[in-house]
Order: C-alpha cells, then sequence, then structure tokens
C-alpha cells in the first residue's frame, strides 16, 4: 500500500454541503449555486439505499431534509428518487434526492472539487464504502481533487484498502491528542476539524507535521480570516504559513467576498 504524504490540498474556501445557506443541503441546486458563487470545491456526505445506491444526504433519517420519513437506508433507490429534498424552500420546490452519480456529473461538469463525507449507517460500513468507491472508479474525473473523509474510521480504513491512492482526511472534532498516531493508522494526510476549538498552537504544530488543515462549519468571515492567517496589514489573498489550509462554509459568497478571492 503506497500513501502518498504532505497535504491533500482542496480549496481555501469549501461549500459545505454546497452553498447549503441559500439552498437545500447536498441537492444539486445547492451545488450549482456554490459554482455560482465562485466556489471551486465543495462538500457533501453520502450514505447508501437499502439495495446499495450511493446517495447523498446527511442524516440517517429522511425526516428533516426530505419529504420521506425513515431511514434512508431501508428505502430503495427508486422510492428515493421519488422525494422532495427542497426542505420546504419555495424556490427550490420539487428538488430531488440526488444520486451521487448524478453529483459526480455536475461537478466534473462545473470543474469542481470534492470533499467526500463517508456518511454509513452504523453496521453498513463495508457496504457504503464500496459502493462509493466502485463508483468513484467508474465515474469521478481523475483530474479533479477528491478527497474522503469520516468520523467512522473503520470506514476510513476500508477505503484506504480500498482505494489507497484517493486520500483521507481524519475527521474530528477538536484536535485529540493522538492525532499524530491516529492520521498515521488511517494513512491521512489531512485533519478536518471543527474550526471553533483549533488553536493557532495547534494549527503550527499540524503544519509541521505535513497535514492538511481543513475547519468547519465558518460563516463569520472573521473567523475565516483568523483562522486561514489572513490579518488586517496583509494584502488580500495572502496567507502566513500557520493558517489552516481552507475552511467549510454554508456561505461562500460571503466569504470569498469578504477575503478577496
Amino acid at each position: 500500500m503506497s500513501d502518498a504524504t504532505g497535504p491533500a490540498l482542496l480549496a481555501r474556501i469549501i461549500a459545505h454541503r454546497g452553498a447549503s445557506g441559500d439552498a437545500p443541503e447536498n441537492t444539486l441546486a445547492a451545488l450549482s449555486l456554490a459554482a455560482d458563487h465562485g466556489a471551486s470545491c465543495v462538500e457533501i456526505d453520502v450514505s447508501i439505499s437499502a439495495d446499495g445506491v450511493p446517495f447523498v444526504h446527511h442524516d440517517d433519517k429522511l425526516d428533516r431534509c426530505t419529504n420521506g420519513q425513515g431511514l434512508l437506508c431501508e428505502h430503495s433507490a427508486a422510492e428515493l428518487d421519488l422525494l422532495d429534498a427542497s426542505k420546504g424552500m419555495a424556490d427550490f420546490a420539487g428538488e430531488p434526492l440526488p444520486r451521487l452519480a448524478a453529483v459526480f456529473d455536475l461537478l466534473e461538469a462545473r470543474g469542481m472539487g470534492l470533499n467526500l463525507e463517508i456518511k454509513p449507517r452504523k453496521g453498513l460500513e463495508e457496504k457504503t464504502v464500496e459502493a462509493i468507491c466502485t463508483l468513484v472508479e467508474e465515474r469521478w474525473p481523475s483530474h479533479l481533487p477528491l478527497v474522503f473523509s469520516s468520523f467512522s474510521w473503520s470506514s476510513l480504513a476500508m477505503a484506504r484498502e480500498r482505494l489507497p491512492d484517493t486520500p483521507r482526511g481524519l475527521l474530528v472534532g477538536g484536535i485529540p491528542d493522538d492525532w499524530e498516531a491516529l492520521t498515521e493508522t488511517y494513512g491521512c494526510r489531512n485533519i478536518h476539524c471543527d474550526g471553533a476549538s483549533l488553536t493557532p498552537a495547534q494549527t503550527r504544530e499540524l503544519r509541521q507535521a505535513g497535514l492538511g488543515i481543513y475547519c468547519y462549519t465558518v460563516n463569520d468571515p472573521e473567523q475565516a480570516a483568523r483562522l486561514l492567517g489572513i490579518s488586517d496589514d496583509m494584502q488580500a489573498g495572502h496567507v502566513e504559513d500557520a493558517g489552516v489550509h481552507g475552511i467549510f462554509t454554508d456561505y461562500p459568497k460571503l466569504l470569498a467576498a469578504y477575503l478577496g478571492t
């Protein structure tokens, strides 16, 4: 198994579940809007249907984000295709729950990189990873950036075994004391963490270790600037070596305007 080293670079501003502050999260509409707003990279969540088809959706249950009910993994792909994922946003009525294949097609057409968070229902880790990796092999355009991340570390281990050349990010809340051992165990080139809990000292330490650092979910422009290492007296676009490599945000247009990117 040959894992590359160094940060797996995505973008400074990554649209979290698409432009999810202005459109229904994890939908084709939100991803398209993120592209319209200038984002070059998005983050999505992926799980599988009862018949093993990868769908883009955050929760185990359908209730919050669609007009469906119950567990996503207990519905067939054909049933999921009929759902409305507009979350009651009138301008997006009828927005479908997207298959991962459709998202890949959209991202290729718009030239966007991807952070794919593997979100398996407990007990479905292996089937979820296999379905995602198979589709990546078949459909993902190799010239665009792709990073796997997951709070399910067993899923990261399976993804490493299945597609060792696809970079991985260790997804955590705060930085754990054993981050060095964990990133080595799962062959992770990045750490994706809660921006509210990351300290400048931790950022410097992680960068010195050669890791990429990406922070979620940062919607305050001033917080984003601090995390990225941009100070008031710097020219727009300049980032200190001590800053994180990028942030996930629901409002990519707002942050890009503030940061001058």
